[in-house]
C-alpha cells in the first residue's frame, strides 16, 4: 500500500458532525490514511479527565471507512488548567520574560507553546497524558503510527524582529550548563572556546542581546540535541506501551537546509531522524517556480533518513492564503508537480495539508483540498486520480529506486548557525540561498544529488563532485574527510572563506581553514561584498549578479580559470593528490538561486530567476569531472527513472513539463523495455529498445509504466 491522504482533524476543526460524511468522501476517492492532532488541551479540559470518547469516536469512524489514522501528540497546546497551575514552567525570552502561553496560526485552541519540558514536572505530565492516551489507542487496529512532536524544533516568536528566541529559564539554563560540561570537561576549555573568564559552568548563563559566535553557536547546537533528546524521550514513552506501531516524525517546511530561521528553530533533521522509525517533512510550495526548492527538501529528508522510509508527510493541499488574504486554488498542472516532485525524489508517503478549511484562528478559511463545506473542488479530483495511479501501481512505486548520485552538496549546519550570527540573528537566508543555487543548477539537468550532513556521511569516493556551499564554519570532521577525498582523486568546488571560523567558531589565522591552503593552492586575503561581478577568461568574459562576497587570493600556486575585472585570480583550481579542488572567490549558487523558500511561516524575500552565467560555470566543471549529462533532450523536461530491479516486471519514468508550451524528446534508458503505458497523465510514449520517444503537453505531468523487455 503506497501511504496517500491527509490531514484531517486538528482540534474543533473539522466538526464531529463533519467526520462520517468527510471519511466517506476520503474512502470514495482512495485514501488509505488521515492525520489526527491530539491537542491535549482539547483532549484533557480538567486535569486527568482525558476524553477517551473523542478519541475512540473518531478512530472507529475512521476504520469504518477503511482509514488508518496517524496520531500527533500536540503538546504545545497547553490546557488552561496547567496554564494556572504551573506558571513556574512557562518558556522564558533573553529578556526574563515569561511568555504566557496564547494562540498560534497552528493552534486555534490556544496554549502555544505549551510548558518548557526542560522541566522534570512538564515532562512527567507529558508521560502521564501521552502514555494514557495510548493505552486507549492501541486497543485500535487501525492506529498506524505516532508522532511525538509537530515538526520537532526549538520555537521562535516570529512577530518579533530579530525573533525572540527560548528558552531562557533556570531549568533550561541548567540543562544547557550541563550539555557544555559534557561538551568541554573542563572550564578553562569554555574559556579558551569561548574567550571568556568563567571561573566554574555554574556561572555560565546562555547569550543574550548582540550575537557573537562561539557562545550564540554552543546555544543553539545545545537546544538542536535538546529537542532530539525530547523526542526521543517521547517515543519510548509512545513505545513502552505500544511497541507494535512505529512512531514517525516530520520536519519544518522545507527541512533544516531550507530553512532562513534555522539559527532560532535550532533543529537538525539528522539528529531528529535517527530517533524515529520513519521521517518525513512538510512542504508549502506556492507556485511551480517553487518546485527545485521542493526538490532539495525532499533530497535532503531522503538523506537525513539514512535509508529508513521517508514521507512528503504535510504538502499544501493547493489553497494559497488564509483569512481575508487569499490567492485561491492552484491549478490540475500545479498540483500534479507539487505531488510528483515529492514522489519522483523517493517519499513512500504522501499526505496533503490538508482536507477541510480552517475554521479558527489566523489560519482560517486556508489550506485545503475542499470547498468551505468539504465538497469536491479540482484538488479533490486531482488527489483522487493520483491516488488510484498510485495504487494500480503500487509495485513499481514500493520498489523502484532512483539512481545513485554523483554528486553532493554538504550542508554545513555550523555555517548556517555563523550566518544567523552574522546578521543579527534575522535569518540564515544566505546559507540557505547559496545551496538552493547550486541545487537548482542541477535539478534542471536532472542530474541526481546527495545532501551530505557535516557530521553525518558515509564514504565520500561514491561521489564525482562534492560542492561546499557557504562553508565558513565547516566542521573540522568533514574537513579532514574532504581532504582525504580529494587525495584520493575526488573533486570539490568550494564557495568562499573556507574555514573561516575554526572549531571552535574563532577565526582561523589562515584562511582557508583546516590546512587548505595547500588544498586550494591559495591563501585567501581579502573578504569584500560586491553583488554584481564581472569574470574573465582568456576568450570570454562572463557578468553574475545576485553575488555577495568577493574574495581575492595570494601566494597562488593554483591555475586561475578565471578573473577578476583588475586581472587578480577568482576561481581557481589546484591539483591535490590524486584529485581537484576548485576554490571560487564568487558565491556561484547564491548568484543562481530563485530566492524560494517553502515553508507556511516564512516568505521568500524576494525572487530571482537566476545568473545564468554562473551555471554555466558549474556545468562546464561537472561535464569536465565525468557527471552523467542529461538523459533527457527535452528542455525544461524534469525525469526520474525508478528502477525496480528483478523486484516486478515493470520499471516507472516521471516526467515533469515545466514549459507552457508542448515538448518532444527522447529519453535514454538503463535497459531495453518491451511496451509503455501512461499510467497518470497527458503524455504519449514510444520505446525503441533503450529509448523512450515521449511528447508532452504544455505544463503536463505524466507517470509512464515501462514494461522489461523480455
Amino acid at each position: 500500500m503506497y501511504v496517500f491522504g491527509t490531514q484531517y482533524l486538528r482540534g474543533a476543526t473539522p466538526a464531529r458532525d463533519q467526520w462520517l460524511r468527510d471519511m466517506e468522501n476520503m474512502k470514495e476517492m482512495g485514501f488509505n490514511t488521515i492525520r489526527a492532532w491530539l491537542v491535549w488541551n482539547i483532549i484533557e479540559k480538567a486535569e486527568g479527565e482525558i476524553d477517551y470518547d473523542y478519541i475512540d469516536s473518531f478512530l472507529s469512524c475512521a476504520r469504518a471507512n477503511d482509514l488508518q489514522v496517524g496520531l500527533l501528540f500536540h503538546m504545545h497546546a497547553c490546557p488552561a488548567w496547567a496554564v494556572q497551575k504551573y506558571a513556574r514552567c512557562f518558556y522564558v525570552n533573553e529578556d526574563g520574560l515569561p511568555f504566557e502561553p496564547a494562540i498560534r496560526s497552528n493552534t486555534p485552541s490556544g496554549g502555544w507553546p505549551g510548558l518548557c519540558y526542560d522541566h522534570e514536572e512538564v515532562r512527567e505530565m507529558e508521560a502521564r497524558f501521552i502514555q494514557g492516551v495510548v493505552r486507549e489507542t492501541r486497543k485500535h487496529p487501525n492506529v498506524a503510527f505516532y508522532e511525538p512532536m509537530n515538526e520537532p524544533h526549538q520555537w521562535i516568536d516570529f512577530r518579533r524582529k530579530p525573533n525572540d528566541i527560548f528558552c531562557y529559564c533556570p531549568a533550561s539554563a541548567r540543562r544547557f550548563q550541563e550539555w557544555l560540561r559534557k561538551k568541554y570537561g573542563d572550564i578553562s576549555a569554555l574559556n579558551e572556546a569561548w574567550g571568556h573568564g568563567y571561573s566554574r559552568f555554574e556561572e555560565v548563563r546562555p547569550p543574550r542581546w548582540m550575537a557573537s559566535y562561539s557562545d550564540w553557536c554552543d546555544f543553539r547546537l545545545f537546544n538542536m540535541d535538546n529537542v532530539a533528546e525530547e523526542i526521543r524521550y517521547r517515543a519510548e514513552l509512545i513505545k513502552a506501551v505500544d511497541a507494535d506501531r512505529p512512531v514517525v516524525a516530520h520536519a519544518w517546511g522545507g527541512g533544516a537546509i531550507t530553512c532562513a530561521q534555522l539559527g532560532g528553530m535550532a533543529f537538525d533533521d539528522w539528529k531528529n531522524a535517527r530517533v524515529m522509525d520513519k521521517w518525513g517533512f512538510s512542504a508549502f510550495p506556492q507556485s511551480a517556480s517553487d518546485c527545485a526548492a521542493l526538490a532539495l527538501g525532499c533530497d535532503a529528508t531522503r538523506c537525513a533518513a539514512n535509508g529508513k522510509e521517508y514521507w512528503q508527510a504535510e504538502l499544501t493541499a493547493g489553497m494559497n492564503g488564509t483569512g481575508l488574504w487569499q490567492n485561491g486554488r492552484i491549478d490540475d498542472c500545479t498540483f500534479n508537480k507539487f505531488s510528483l516532485e515529492s514522489i519522483r525524489h523517493g517519499a513512500q508517503g504522501l499526505m496533503y495539508w490538508q482536507y477541510r478549511k480552517e475554521r479558527f484562528g489566523s489560519e482560517f478559511g486556508g489550506y485545503a483540498l475542499t470547498d468551505n463545506a468539504g465538497g469536491p473542488t479540482n484538488l479533490t479530483r486531482c488527489a483522487a486520480r493520483l491516488c488510484k495511479a498510485l495504487q494500480e501501481n503500487e509495485d513499481v512505486f514500493h520498489y523502484g529506486r532512483q539512481e545513485k548520485a554523483q554528486v553532493a552538496l554538504v550542508f554545513s549546519i555550523r555555517s548556517y548557525l555563523a550566518n544567523w550570527c552574522a546578521s543579527s540573528r534575522m535569518d540564515n537566508k544566505f546559507a540557505v540561498d547559496s545551496a538552493s543555487g547550486y541545487y537548482r543548477m542541477l535539478w534542471e539537468e536532472n542530474v541526481p544529488v546527495d545532501v551530505l550532513h557535516e557530521e553525518f556521511f558515509g564514504d565520500l569516493n561514491a561521489y564525482k563532485v562534492i560542492i561546499l556551499p557557504s562553508p565558513y564554519a565547516l566542521s573540522p570532521k568533514c574537513a579532514a574527510a574532504l581532504k582525504e577525498y580529494v587525495a584520493a582523486g575526488g573533486t570539490i568546488l568550494s564557495d568562499p572563506y573556507f574555514g573561516a571560523f575554526d572549531e571552535a567558531f574563532r577565526l582561523s589565522y589562515r584562511i582557508p581553514g583546516f590546512g587548505f591552503e595547500e588544498v586550494f593552492g591559495c591563501e585567501a586575503d581579502e573578504l569584500t561584498m560586491r553583488q554584481d561581478i564581472a569574470l574573465h577568461s582568456d576568450s570570454r568574459t562572463l557578468r553574475l549578479q545576485g553575488n555577495i562576497h568577493r574574495e581575492t587570493y595570494r601566494n597562488v600556486r593554483a591555475d586561475v580559470l578565471w578573473r577578476y575585472e583588475d586581472g587578480s585570480p577568482a576561481i581557481l583550481e589546484n591539483r591535490f593528490g590524486a584529485g581537484r579542488a576548485i576554490l571560487s572567490g564568487v558565491n556561484l549558487g547564491l548568484c543562481y538561486s530563485s530566492r524560494a523558500l517553502i515553508s507556511e511561516d516564512a516568505s521568500s524575500g524576494g525572487r530571482s530567476d537566476g545568473s545564468a552565467p554562473a551555471k554555466e560555470i558549474v556545468t562546464r566543471l561537472m561535464e569536465q569531472s565525468g557527471v552523467r549529462k542529461n538523459p533527457c533532450t527535452a528542455p525544461g523536461v524534469k525525469v526520474s527513472l525508478m528502477e525496480t530491479g528483478d523486484a516486478c516486471d515493470s520499471d516507472a519514468v516521471i516526467l515533469i513539463n515545466s514549459l507552457p508550451r508542448e515538448v518532444s524528446g527522447f529519453l535514454d534508458l538503463p535497459r531495453a523495455c518491451s511496451a509503455a503505458s501512461v499510467v497518470y497523465g497527458k503524455a504519449e510514449a514510444h520505446p525503441d529498445g533503450n529509448r523512450l520517444s515521449f511528447r508532452l503537453e504544455p505544463d503536463q505531468s505524466a507517470v509512464i509504466r515501462l514494461l522489461h523487455h523480455a
